[in-house]
């Protein structure tokens, strides 16, 4: 093959590949957030933000198989401009403090003034970053937009406040005001309902509730109809009883309410740990405080 037919061969080679590069998966640009936002807004597009840790591997995973799609791919490259910001460093570590992150990976779709869209934490499939995309670009037809908006207009219907609660909650938003006026409208909340079961372990936290006392002495019904969770709402109601002692200055009552609690939860998680593991645990929460 002469010089010239070689030269040929090679920009063939080379033309193939980046086009099959390009027509498959995420095209992340080499650009500062700063940049980015300029770029954003003069394509008039919204900007797409993988914020990830050199050592995640759940980060790496997206990277290799699911960035990759190429269903992703169009929608992204046709909507966002999409950025990779280590979440250690530079842009992608003011981001984590300014959005309050604590998760790798954690994907962001913000506008061109900086505001968040959305927010998607962990390593989730091609399909759900669409959704979550097309969520940001018409949040008019979702379903937290439209509970927020009879909720806003004044609808406190029991099923909404229940709906819209876990919607923020799964939405990593703060849902603790709905919460709050849902179990103050309606205190008696329905415990083999998964979803009130939910927002009573979310809002039920005064170690002296009744309602809670009511809960350990029904734990095995809970832990049947509910598994794990109710086991994580004791774990919860002890952390409760340490930040008491830390209050109060109460080393001695770590041990006594653990102790209390841990056959609740034997009884409700389905492999507990040993109660001196708690107990160890709790120690150290509490030298913490």
């Amino acid at each position: 093959m002469n010089n010239l037919l070689k030269l040929l061969f090679l920009a063939v080679l080379v033309f193939l590949f980046s086009n099959s590069t390009h027509a498959n998966g995420i095209e992340f640009e080499h650009l500062s957030l700063k940049e980015g936002l300029e770029k954003a807004k003069k394509e008039n597009k919204k900007l797409f933000i993988d914020i990830y840790a050199t050592w995640c591997g759940p980060c790496k995973y997206l990277t290799k198989n699911v960035f990759v799609d190429e269903d992703l791919g169009e929608f992204i490259n046709e909507n966002f401009i999409a950025l990779k910001l280590d979440g250690e460093r530079d842009d992608g570590l003011i981001l984590m403090e300014e959005f309050n992150l604590d998760s790798y990976p954690t994907l962001l779709f913000l506008d061109t003034d900086r505001a968040l869209m959305r927010k998607i934490v962990g390593a989730v499939s091609a399909e759900d970053i669409i959704s979550g995309g097309n969520a940001a670009l018409h949040p008019e037809s979702t379903k937290i937009y439209q509970l927020q908006q009879k909720y806003d207009d004044g609808d406190r219907d029991r099923k909404l406040m229940s709906d819209l609660a876990i919607e923020m909650l799964n939405e990593d938003l703060d849902n603790e005001e709905v919460v709050a006026e849902f179990l103050q409208l309606f205190p008696k909340a329905d415990l083999e309902n998964e979803d009130e079961f939910i927002i009573f372990c979310i809002g039920v936290t005064d170690p002296d509730d009744a309602r809670l006392v009511k809960f350990i002495k029904n734990i095995k019904t809970h832990a049947k109809n509910h598994g794990d969770m109710a086991a994580t709402k004791v774990i919860m109601m002890m952390f409760s009883k340490v930040v008491l002692a830390q209050e109060t200055d109460d080393f001695d009552s770590v041990h006594t309410s653990v102790e209390e609690l841990y056959p609740a939860y034997k009884t409700a998680a389905e492999e507990p740990a040993e109660l001196e593991e708690l107990l160890a645990y709790f120690e150290e929460v509490y030298a913490q405080g």
